[in-house]
């Protein structure tokens, strides 16, 4: 009998569905699949039912071994059922077969299968990038008769590592704090998150020691027909006011002349298709979702056979994916009929980038007639189906218009840009549309009238990273992978390192950075992480053995956890007054309406554990208000008509939303909270 491991359970069914007829087996809410004329057996994990812990105490630790998951975290309770499933239906079987996601990720969790629940060293290998049934059938029937071991190394020495920093690390910071202040305080830091911590903090740094700089414009509305076009002085900003004044005094309300036009045409290049870090930026872009939800989204439709695996870093599309048969398929969804077809009249060669993923291909529609109900989904369905669609398209073009305007002989210049020429772009729609501004034609020499205008303004300071820019900074310092870097931002945030959208670094964060920076530089360094991400891939490629790159990182951390011994004091104080300081700033919501002297602080009841606001004027006053239980939070500047400052949650696998917490407030809206995602199908990743 031949067992056939799949990641989760949506895959397994539609392992067993390709393969044959099979019979559904369950016991409770577990099922796995049987197909009796072949022989085969497929059940399937729920992500990883093993993780890495240490049976000793104490710091730094790095002798780590592989223990149920359910054993380690009681969040990881509801993997117990599966891991008893595997093993039940494993003790029938003699021949194996690893079909979890064809990534470092999945490879370790089928390893970790094999080998504690099967009892067996190795194991052949299906490999495929869509769940599409003719697909999952060439992969098992073209399977791998080992292991990817390239794969499996790596990703557990990158579980080893990420382990060894960031228990050690955490838990030295924990201990200096506990020590000094007697305390405890849920600190962390890791191998990722101290560089992308670093990078943050010093964009907010730029921020803070900024110094606006004052300067001004000059404007004319110039009047043409019945329409009017916006002009500013060539100089655009002047740094004297006196000089800026005595230029509007002379110009104000003048006539003005054309007195040269220039026109140029750029042509608008064809996009690459998605990998996941431009699908995820993008989607932003269009839609404000997070990375993180982006990814869920993407990671349902590709469970749902609707597009390939999204966790890609590949911006090319192989010939061999059949672009014909996908838009044949495509065309029959009236939503991209018309689409397709003109799709299907040209030569079918997609435009491709220079990123390459040897495992997975660029994301791509698989053509299967989709059927989604979840506005998530749905949007970002769209999105690659019409970016697949522009790939094959040609270039579009835009002309720009400068028209130099003379305002008693101060020269002008008004702009136009108009799209001449509709190419990819018309593919792509919403998500193509640009600004038009088309201007009039216009001849030298011609005076229009023209009403001038005079503006103050100063320099702003850098913008904070959006959720979708700091993981395109991530990518280009090569901090994290392609699968993991939304989720380094969402342990930053609940950590209380960082807050808000755009992302701000508190001062907590700012501290630890700081600390860090003094006492355990390394934490921080982007040259050392990617220095072990370069390892990693060398271990991939058997380039490098796991045992030499883990024992430099030892080495590292022992160093490390030294310098904390030694600065105790130093980092216990730091990071406690920090830590005490930031709470208080980040559960104080505002102050009491009804006392009007106390502060409404965010409290946990030690008997009931549940959380909520009351006063700090308490027993004076004992105000008290409910609060939703589940997600982090934080205190937004923006207020209700009430006067409470709005209150944005933060719950996985939902879109952060936002509540007035005062329970007379007039103009609330009632809230329903949507039902929790199961978490069962999540596959979670050490960090």
């Amino acid at each position: 009998m031949q067992l056939i491991i799949a990641e989760k359970p949506s895959a397994a069914q539609k392992i067993a569905d390709a393969l044959g007829s099979p019979k559904q087996k369950k016991v409770g809410t577990v099922s796995w699949y049987e197909i009796p004329d072949k022989k085969i057996i497929v059940a399937s994990a729920v992500g990883h039912l093993y993780g890495l812990r240490t049976p000793s105490r104490g710091w730094p630790l790095f002798d780590v071994e592989w223990k149920p998951t359910h054993e380690i975290s009681k969040s990881s309770a509801f993997t117990k059922k599966y891991l008893t499933i595997l093993k039940k239906v494993a003790k029938r079987c003699d021949e194996f077969v690893v079909a979890t996601d064809f990534d470092i990720e999945g490879e370790v969790i089928g390893l970790n299968i094999i080998r504690f629940v099967c009892k067996q060293k190795d194991a052949q290998r299906m490999k495929f990038s869509t769940m599409m049934a003719e697909d999952l059938l060439d992969a098992y029937k073209n399977r791998m008769n080992t292991l990817d071991w390239g794969q499996a190394r790596a990703g557990e020495a990158r579980h080893a590592m990420d382990w060894y920093y960031g228990i050690n690390l955490s838990k030295a910071a924990m201990a200096a704090v506990s020590q000094v202040k007697n305390r405890y305080v849920p600190l962390s830091i890791g191998r990722i998150q101290g560089p992308a911590l670093a990078l943050l903090a010093e964009r907010e740094r730029d921020i803070k020691k900024f110094k606006p700089v004052p300067y001004w414009q000059i404007f004319a509305d110039v009047k043409i027909k019945t329409d009017t076009f916006e002009a500013i002085h060539f100089e655009d900003k002047f740094w004297e006011e006196t000089k800026a004044k005595q230029i509007f005094d002379k110009v104000k309300d003048k006539p003005a002349k054309i007195d040269a036009i220039k026109k140029s045409k750029q042509a608008v290049f064809v996009p690459f298709p998605f990998d996941l870090t431009s699908l995820q930026i993008e989607a932003y872009r269009c839609f404000r979702i997070s990375p993180k939800r982006t990814l869920s989204a993407a990671q349902e439709l590709y469970t749902k056979a609707y597009i390939s695996y999204p966790r890609t870093s590949s911006q090319k599309l192989p010939v061999k994916l059949g672009f014909r048969k996908i838009l044949n398929n495509l065309a029959k969804n009236g939503t991209y009929t018309k689409t397709a077809q003109q799709v299907l009249k040209t030569s079918l060669r997609p435009n491709e980038g220079k990123k390459k993923d040897a495992a997975h291909p660029a994301v791509y529609p698989t053509g299967k007639l989709a059927i989604i109900s979840e506005s998530d989904a749905a949007k970002v369905y769209d999105l690659i189906v019409k970016r697949f669609f522009s790939v094959f398209g040609v270039p579009g073009e835009r002309e720009s218009t400068k028209v130099g305007l003379l305002i008693e002989g101060e020269p002008f210049v008004m702009s136009g840009i108009t799209t001449t020429k509709l190419g990819w772009q018309e593919w792509y729609m919403p998500y193509a549309r640009k600004k038009e501004l088309e201007l009039p034609p216009l001849n030298i020499g011609e005076i229009y009238n023209e009403t001038t205008r005079f503006k103050k303004d100063e320099t702003k300071p850098p913008k904070r990273y959006t959720p979708a820019s700091v993981i395109k900074a991530l990518e280009k310092e090569n901090l994290g992978t392609k699968a993991t870097r939304a989720n380094i931002i969402e342990i930053l945030r609940t950590r209380g390192y960082i807050q808000g959208t755009p992302i701000e670094v508190t001062e907590l964060g700012l501290k630890v950075i700081d600390t860090f920076a003094k006492y355990a530089p390394e934490i921080l360094s982007k040259e050392l992480t990617r220095k072990f991400e370069e390892d990693m891939q060398q271990i991939r490629s058997n380039e490098k053995a796991p045992k030499e790159v883990l024992a430099d990182a030892a080495k590292i951390i022992v160093k490390l956890c030294q310098e904390f011994r030694d600065h105790k004091q130093e980092i216990g104080n730091l990071l406690g007054d920090a830590f005490i300081e930031t709470k208080a700033k980040q559960t104080t919501v505002c102050k009491c309406l009804k006392c009007k002297t106390g502060d409404m602080r965010v409290l946990t009841s030690r008997k009931t554990r549940k959380r909520f606001l009351a006063c700090s004027g308490y027993p004076k006053c004992k105000t008290t208000w409910g609060m939703p239980q589940k997600g982090t939070f934080s205190v937004l500047k923006n207020a209700c008509k009430c006067g409470v400052p709005y209150v944005q949650f933060y719950t996985r696998g939902r879109k952060p939303w936002k509540l007035c917490l005062n329970p007379d407030c007039e103009f609330k809206e009632p809230y329903e909270p949507k039902k929790d995602k199961t978490v069962e199908e999540n596959k979670t990743t050490n960090i």
